[in-house]
């Protein structure tokens, strides 16, 4: 029977092409029913994909370009610096506080490190390649600052007048008497000792180096008389001096070359 079916549909078919006709049409139907889901997929898959690989690439160029940015913000602080310090150093030698004397000026790096930190100390950015040595006079055109207590070739340490070891040799300006001017630590005022009742000095009077102990030359300015006072016991007076530069706000300071 169903030999007999197939071959009176064959015979049919050969003589009108009517099921090859349709039936080539409903299968053409079918497979693209079939297969526009998948393609449609396909194509959204890829989409997808594009579009993940795109926004992969655009948040990597974002973190580029936030390190560009810090980094252009670092740099941007280092020649504001730069400048500042240029325009301190022109504001410096155009004073020209002691032309009598050579000097060189140096950036401070440091405070209170290394070998000197547990002195009240600074520390320069030039050190013996630079022409300096120990005991050099470190000032600023208001005034001393203290002296080199130890150096390398590049850098060197600077132990302030301030200090509790620092011993200067002053006379003050207008009375002209002689004392030792010994620091009490930062903070704090100097002590002038030695300084003999002959004569009184001036309560806010100018103490300046007077060269006598062969370290400071004479004539930096150091600080001013503050309290004075006496005990009939001693032979000096008891005076307290305030000192005139304060060294932990320098950046820039000159060191005296021989």
């Amino acid at each position: 029977m169903a030999l007999s079916l197939y071959l009176a549909l064959y015979t049919f078919n050969e003589k009108t092409e009517l099921l090859d006709k349709y039936l080539g049409k409903v299968g053409l139907e079918v497979t693209g029913f079939v297969f526009r889901p998948v393609i449609w997929i396909e194509q959204k898959v890829n989409f997808v994909w594009h579009t993940y690989i795109n926004l992969v690439h655009v948040q990597q160029e974002n973190e580029q370009l936030k390190k560009d940015l810090k980094q252009l913000k670092v740099e941007n602080i280092q020649l504001k610096t730069q400048l500042h310090l240029l325009n301190k150093l022109a504001a410096f030698f155009k004073l020209k506080p002691f032309p009598q004397y050579r000097y060189t000026a140096a950036i401070v790096i440091a405070q209170k490190l290394g070998p000197g930190g547990l002195l009240e100390s600074i520390i320069l950015n030039k050190g013996q390649k630079d022409g300096l040595s120990k005991d050099l006079a470190v000032f600023t055109p208001q005034g001393l600052v203290g002296r080199i207590y130890k150096l390398s070739l590049h850098t060197s340490i600077v132990l302030l007048a301030v200090d509790k070891n620092s011993k200067i040799a002053v006379i003050s300006e207008k009375t002209r008497i002689s004392g030792i001017l010994q620091g009490q630590g930062y903070g704090h005022r100097g002590k002038v000792n030695y300084m003999p009742k002959n004569k009184k000095p001036l309560k806010g009077e100018l103490l300046l180096t007077s060269g006598l102990d062969q370290i400071f030359p004479p004539g930096l300015p150091v600080a001013k008389i503050g309290d004075i006072s006496q005990d009939k016991r001693f032979l000096f007076w008891q005076v307290k001096a305030n000192f005139i530069v304060d060294p932990y706000l320098q950046e820039i300071v000159f060191v005296m070359l021989k």
